[in-house]
């Protein structure tokens, strides 16, 4: 609201009446938007026998991602103006130009089965994306400030964060291994042990920040023992090192080029079940039997290792006990 010369109003809104306050800034089914996403897809599977027990596979295949719903309802959120030094308080909009990517996907597999009941498989794949969401933050234009009806005098110095589909090529590569083979060589008290392993990397070339908990390298491995009475499972999950989102440079002293990290980690889970009658049984699960914890940091190319480190999530190990049945 403004006065009759052109400045905006204040308006005293008491804190019991949080409706009377939203009635004031928000318009109600004040914005109207249709998209539609009229896309063929073709897909392509293809395998093929060498051997008896060799068999090659290839894929190729089309997806789609459609923008969050917020894209299209969010509107525009103006920053708190009692606070104009905090680097993350900014003028937010929502693009509903924002188009869906879409993704050519390439897929590879060899597949070997054992003669006594293993497998080992080796696959890669090659995704292409176009116009990919990709977030921006810049500084307002007198034509945007206009185009909203914002005053220059009150936020022309806070900056615009939005979203924008990327023109240029995101390509991600990924490789993965799996082996599984019961142990069959061992003596007859170990009978029904069976061993896995797998890994699996993923990674993406211009990725503009936007594949965050991307894993460039994950695996697990264990072992597990099935009898008619009782089963027991080991397994070991380990995460390498994951690049989460950019920090913004100047928060807190940061660098130009400085992003959060989740470190490492191995979990190590046990479970087990044990059946007292054809129908009834109990069971046991203990997840994160090592007490791993989840580290973040933070850090840039010339961050000292010291100060690295910003926070540790610590969940201990997770036991569950209980009997269950089948009549």
């Amino acid at each position: 609201m403004r006065g009759t010369n052109g400045v905006p109003v204040p308006i005293i809104v008491s804190t019991a009446d949080p409706l009377g306050a939203l009635k004031l800034t928000l318009i109600d089914r004040g914005f109207r938007a249709k998209k539609e996403y009229l896309r063929l897809f073709p897909s392509l599977n293809v395998s093929y026998n060498l051997f008896e027990n060799l068999i090659v596979r290839g894929a190729y295949y089309q997806t789609v991602g459609r923008p969050d719903f917020v894209e299209y309802v969010g509107g525009l959120q103006l920053p708190n103006t009692d606070n104009p030094n905090s680097a993350s308080n900014r003028i937010t909009i929502s693009n509903v130009n924002l188009k869906a990517w879409q993704a050519e996907t390439y897929m590879a597999r060899a597949e070997y089965y054992f003669a006594k009941g293993g497998q080992l498989s080796v696959g890669a794949f090659l995704r292409d994306y176009k116009n990919f969401y990709a977030a921006v933050v810049t500084r307002p234009t007198p034509q945007f400030l206009q185009a909203y009806g914002l005053d220059p005098d009150i936020f022309g110095d806070y900056d615009v964060a939005t979203k924008y589909n990327y023109e240029g090529n995101i390509r991600m590569t990924g490789l993965e291994f799996d082996f599984q083979q019961p142990l069959t060589f061992l003596p007859n008290w170990a009978r029904g042990m069976r061993f896995f392993v797998n890994a699996s990397s993923q990674r993406a070339k211009d990725a503009t920040d936007q594949f965050i908990d991307m894993s460039p390298f994950v695996a697990s491995w264990g072992l597990s023992l099935n009898r008619p009475k009782f089963n027991i499972r080991i397994n070991e999950n380990y995460r390498g090192l994951q690049r989460r989102g950019p920090v913004a440079a100047g928060t807190r002293g940061i660098e130009p080029g400085s992003y959060t990290y989740r470190s490492k980690r191995l979990y190590i889970d046990v479970s087990a079940e044990y059946y007292l009658t054809k129908q009834l049984g109990a069971f046991m699960a203990i997840r994160n039997l090592n007490d791993a914890t989840e580290d973040t940091k933070v850090y840039g190319p010339n961050t000292p290792s010291y100060a690295k480190f910003r926070q540790r999530d610590d969940y201990a190990a997770l036991w569950t006990a209980g009997i269950k049945g089948s009549f």
